[in-house]
């Protein structure tokens, strides 16, 4: 099996071929979860990341296909893990081949867990591929965050920025979990009806909902992280006024300082991704004879899995179609 980049991630084996990621809609497709950088129609998908494509996309058609399934498609047998990264999103396995996609061996509160798999071929996401992207554990930031929520909500509203799909609803479960409603933008509030309608036990209000005095109580809010600063749209502009506190939820939290600009009080490193360790860890229990990384951070991972662990890899992005291997 041939395993090539070119637009997406390519396995080709003989006349078959499929592409899982691609950027853009290509048949034969394969797409692992509802992130914008890697969402696209037409594609076999489980079927809440179809879900979530019809409203991040405004419509769209797909094929599902459920975590622990297996299928026929464009030739192999294509099966589905769950990839502990967001809900609805899946590790896949072609073959003796296995595409992590963006995963997390942590998962989360409105998601499964990443569990490694036995593999000749392995491609994973390098997302936190360095050595110095090592975060703290998901359970201490999750205590740290609903800690400082609690402080704060004594005498003012606090609102946490993170990105509409994955992030934010992991906050209102996580938000839940002390018995805090939080109030979310009504985009986000859409992508979260879905979970609800997946049996996911979501409590949360529709900012478009709040009342002028509900408005001045002292509530929690998640919404874009763009909407924390001076450049928050009009229906946001109450929170600046009345004097709320502002945190930013990111995995890249523990590696910059995004308070510097004033306009955050606080920041915290939750992540949905594998940090630099999990990805080690990770791919040292699948055992497997080749790993190829894809990402943000490929060769600096492909440096340190061959020098650590011993085990041949190299970037992706390095291996394209050469011309004169297109339509062979």
């Amino acid at each position: 099996m041939r395993v090539y980049y070119d637009r997406g991630i390519c396995l080709q084996d003989g006349i078959k071929e499929i592409v899982m990621d691609p950027h853009g809609q290509t048949q034969g497709s394969i797409v692992s979860h509802a992130h914008m950088d890697h969402l696209s129609r037409g594609a076999l998908m489980t079927p809440e990341t179809l879900a979530v494509m019809k409203v991040r996309l405004g419509g769209g058609a797909g094929k599902p296909l459920r975590i622990g399934g297996s299928e026929k498609y464009g030739g192999f047998e294509v099966k589905f893990h769950d990839a502990g990264h967001t809900f609805g999103s899946a590790m896949v396995e072609v073959g003796d081949a296995l595409y992590t996609g963006d995963f997390n061996p942590e998962g989360g509160l409105t998601c499964g867990v990443a569990v490694p798999r036995p593999c000749k071929t392995l491609i994973v996401e390098s997302t936190y591929g360095r050595p110095q992207f090592s975060l703290p554990p998901k359970k201490e930031v999750e205590k740290d965050v609903l800690s400082w929520a609690e402080s704060q909500l004594a005498t003012r509203s606090v609102a946490f920025g993170a990105i509409e799909f994955g992030k934010a609803q992991e906050l209102v479960a996580l938000l839940n979990t002390i018995k805090v409603e939080p109030v979310v933008s009504d985009r986000m509030a859409d992508i979260a009806d879905i979970y609800v309608a997946h049996g996911h036990r979501l409590n949360y209000r529709r900012l478009s909902e709040m009342t002028k005095e509900e408005k001045k109580e002292a509530r929690a809010y998640v919404v874009s992280r763009n909407w924390l600063g001076a450049g928050a749209p009009q229906e946001f502009s109450f929170f600046r006024e009345n004097g709320g506190s502002r945190a930013y939820v990111s995995g890249w939290c523990g590696v910059f300082d995004f308070t510097r600009g004033g306009e955050l009080d606080a920041q915290f490193p939750l992540t949905d991704h594998a940090d630099f360790d999990d990805l080690l860890d990770f791919v040292a229990a699948c055992k497997p004879r080749q790993v190829y990384t894809v990402g943000s951070s490929p060769q600096e991972l492909a440096r340190e899995i061959t020098s650590r662990l011993k085990i041949k890899a190299e970037s992706l992005q390095q291996r394209r179609r050469r011309k004169d291997e297109v339509g062979h």
